[in-house]
């Protein structure tokens, strides 16, 4: 089948943990954004947040309002590198929110839910067990592009560069890719909102493209 417009919108995948059990807790207390749905899940609990981005930092100070207390668990020394300076000086002050360097999940524990989870400090061998029935994975994403295997630019993370091309010309449409009539909208398009609703509002807006692009006709 033929097409003279083609829409990307394939999305991509969350950066999962390897660790024992991942699986069987996803949905059941292992999550991917922090929303109200997920604030009133967890509300007067302790969770634990892995990473130490901005969607980490801004997941700790909304959650911060009301559970009990926030674990950020990080691979490195810090935030200051990998998080914007309002962001951790907000958890820097905050006494409901702890930052746990040089640590990682180690065990899940739970029945049909999780229950308990046990970090590990990489430098020091000291583990810790809270009781904890929500973790936050936020590590970032990697986009379903492998099949387009050369076919459009991509920025250095794989994700789909619409807007201009290579030399910094401008597309004609924030959605056009560096191929003619082919855009791309949501989670795969480089520098786009990771949200849903953005995704979606996206694809709502790509059509006014798509319309000049076919009436157009061809060059």
């Amino acid at each position: 089948m033929a097409a003279r417009a083609v829409v990307i919108a394939t999305g991509a995948r969350y950066r999962k943990l390897d660790v024992a059990d991942y699986q069987r807790f996803e949905g059941q207390g292992i999550h991917y954004a922090a929303t109200a749905m997920e604030q009133q899940l967890c509300e007067g609990e302790e969770v634990v947040i892995v990473g130490g981005g901005n969607s980490a930092g801004q997941a700790a100070v909304f959650l911060s309002r009301t559970v009990s207390h926030v674990h950020i668990l990080v691979r490195g020394s810090g935030l200051a590198a990998t998080m914007s300076d309002y962001l951790v000086q907000r958890i820097k002050s905050s006494p409901k929110i702890t930052l746990h360097p040089f640590a990682e999940i180690t065990t899940l524990s739970g029945d049909a839910i999780l229950r308990e989870v046990t970090w590990t400090n990489r430098e020091t061998g000291v583990s810790e067990t809270r009781r904890v029935g929500s973790v936050f994975v936020m590590i970032g994403a990697e986009p379903n592009t492998a099949w387009l295997d050369g076919c459009l630019g991509l920025d250095e993370r794989g994700f789909v560069v619409t807007g201009h091309d290579a030399s910094g010309r401008e597309l004609g449409s924030p959605f056009a890719t560096t191929a003619a009539g082919i855009f791309a909208v949501g989670d795969v398009r480089s520098g786009s909102v990771k949200r849903v609703a953005s995704g979606v509002g996206e694809g709502s807006v790509v059509v006014q493209a798509i319309h000049r692009f076919l009436n157009a006709g061809p060059e």
